[in-house]
């Protein structure tokens, strides 16, 4: 049987075009180091592939996130480092000014040195670091720390709260932090929040560094409670002296402490005022009498007026580093040398807690550098897999290609023969 020239020459051609397809892919396979180059051409290994590819592209973030926390730490660290070392220098100014020895002009120089001191801590706290305020919990638009003058002197707040309102810092407002996933299994608990043991903390509650609340005992009164417009009496006692005073609540809490002090001073003198905007009794007598308060019931013949919302709360020296050296400075500025010298030992009573954040810094610091180690490790394996799926292996492609190119000489030899041949016994027939 006779076979046409023209079938011969397109199956030649077709075969001779598989083979040089077959060299070039393994060429291709070579020069590029990948064992395929589309996912068609092997899909299992490709899926394979595509599950150790977002493996690594997952590392790549902790280990992003791991950075940055580390950047944060470091800088956490610096800054409260710098606060322990002022409140040795704090400790010592008022040391210094308690000493007998200085005259009242003296003492208020140290008290004006401890005040720039106090500033100084509040801009510590405010850093911002990777575009955060790592001190301001979960709030990153305003600053965390801020100061403000009253009529008792300065008042240090956290969030726009004076620090000595509330002995538990998860009351403040955006008290809470903010985490980073770091490959440890991030996951959610019911309450919809990130479960603390999944996940890295990279803010912190400023107010739980540098402490709050006050120690002894005393009252507030809860100003957002009172109606405008609306009297109300109250049982203050100042040791023994036990006396009650009737006030009208203002249109603002400015106003209510305000008239609240117009009544305390009338009965106690100037000595005994409610802080402005914390609506906190204090007696500023020497050696601070406790002062207790009751909701006065109604007296035969007398108006009933509503009792005011009183909530006791541990007082006395502020908890708080900050308010500790404002209010330490102002007793140097009263020439009060024996509660300057009280504030001294208070102040360096706090300086534990601090050593104790540095510690924990520190070792959550090494719990990062774990975890870098951690997922360095696992990188290197993910791309050892990644190499034994995608990568060529040259001495096997090289000896493939050299098969390749054997099979594809030949072809065009046997065509250089066989083709000519054909044709001609084509013509004679």
């Amino acid at each position: 049987m006779r076979i046409a020239g023209g079938t011969i020459l397109r199956r030649y051609m077709h075969n001779l075009e598989r083979n040089m397809g077959n060299k070039n892919r393994e060429e291709t396979k070579l020069y590029s180091a990948r064992a395929f180059n589309r996912a068609s051409e092997n899909p299992i290994k490709a899926a394979r592939a595509l599950r150790v590819r977002k493996a690594i592209s997952d590392i790549n973030i902790y280990q992003d996130n791991l950075k940055t926390a580390n950047m944060i730490y470091e800088n956490a660290e610096s800054s409260v480092m710098k606060v322990s070392a002022i409140i040795q220098s704090v400790y010592e100014s008022l040391i210094q000014g308690a000493h007998g020895s200085l005259n009242s002009d003296d003492a208020a120089i140290v008290a004006d040195t401890i005040d720039k001191y106090g500033e100084e801590m509040v801009q510590l706290m405010n850093i911002v670091v990777a575009d955060r305020r790592i001190f301001g919990g979960v709030n990153n638009s305003s600053l965390a720390f801020s100061v403000s003058e009253g009529p008792e002197g300065k008042v240090a707040k956290y969030h726009g709260v004076p620090l000595n309102i509330y002995q538990d810092p998860n009351l403040f407002p955006y008290s809470g932090v903010s985490y980073t996933d770091i490959g440890i299994g991030l996951t959610m608990g019911s309450d919809g929040r990130v479960d603390p043991q999944s996940a890295l903390p990279v803010t912190f509650n400023g107010a739980e560094i540098l402490g709050c609340g006050l120690d002894g005992k005393t009252t507030f009164v809860d100003l957002e409670s009172l109606v405008s417009g609306q009297t109300y009496s109250l049982d203050v006692s100042v040791g023994a002296n036990r006396q009650t005073i009737v006030f009208t609540a203002g249109a603002d809490n400015a106003a209510t402490v305000s008239n609240m002090n117009q009544a305390l001073h009338a009965r106690f003198g100037s000595a005994v005022t409610v802080g402005n905007e914390s609506g906190i009794f204090n007696n500023h007598v020497a050696g601070r009498p406790p002062i207790t308060v009751v909701n006065t019931p109604p007296k035969k013949d007398e108006p009933g007026y509503p009792p005011a919302e009183i909530t006791v709360v541990p007082v006395g020296f502020s908890g708080n580093v900050i308010q500790l050296v404002f209010d330490s400075a102002q007793a140097l500025k009263a020439d009060d040398r024996l509660l300057a010298a009280k504030y001294a030992d208070a102040l360096f009573a706090l300086q534990t807690n601090v050593s104790l954040t540095l510690a924990k810094i520190g070792n959550t610091q090494e719990f990062i550098e774990f975890n870098m180690d951690r997922t360095t490790n696992n990188m290197m394996s993910l791309i050892e897999q990644q190499r034994d799926i995608e990568a060529s292996k040259p001495e096997e492609q090289i000896t493939l290609i050299k098969v390749l190119e054997s099979i594809f000489g030949a072809q065009l030899q046997m065509g250089a023969q066989l083709l000519p041949m054909s044709i001609f016994n084509f013509i004679r027939g």
